[in-house]
């Protein structure tokens, strides 16, 4: 059976690859600031979340969605939709917490529902070629 790489199956696929490759790449540049350079933990923390967001910016516009967006319009709805999928995964995690859900739990649905919405964001919003 041939996978179709070209529609959103495509797209759900290099969405995954690249979330693996911008997590190692993130805690990479994390750990070089801490380890090579000698910052602090949260400022070394900054520098792997800034890297992983220019990352995965570069990486879906071009290799996940194949936009043709201009960077002035998909680069801040990229910081919008990062944005809300953060909110919500907070959202959902504070939520199960309170229900007492284990934390594992709780943390994974969080990622999923991150996940999910920053790709249903990306494709539709962010790095849609129509205005």
């Amino acid at each position: 059976m041939r996978v179709n790489t070209q529609g959103l199956v495509g797209q759900v696929l290099r969405f995954g690859v690249v979330g693996v490759a911008n997590t190692v790449m993130g805690v990479g540049a994390t750990m070089a600031a801490f380890h090579l350079l000698g910052w602090g933990p949260l400022p070394a923390n900054g520098a792997g979340y800034a890297a992983g967001f220019v990352f995965s910016y570069v990486m879906h516009r071009f290799f996940t969605f194949r936009s043709a967006a201009p960077a002035a319009r998909s680069l801040p709805r990229y910081a919008m939709v990062l944005g809300t999928g953060y909110l919500a995964n907070l959202v959902v995690l504070y939520a199960l917490l309170g229900l007492e859900v284990a934390f594992l739990w709780a943390q994974i649905a969080a990622m999923v529902t991150f996940s999910a919405l920053v790709f249903a964001g990306s494709r539709a919003f962010a790095f849609s070629d129509a205005r």
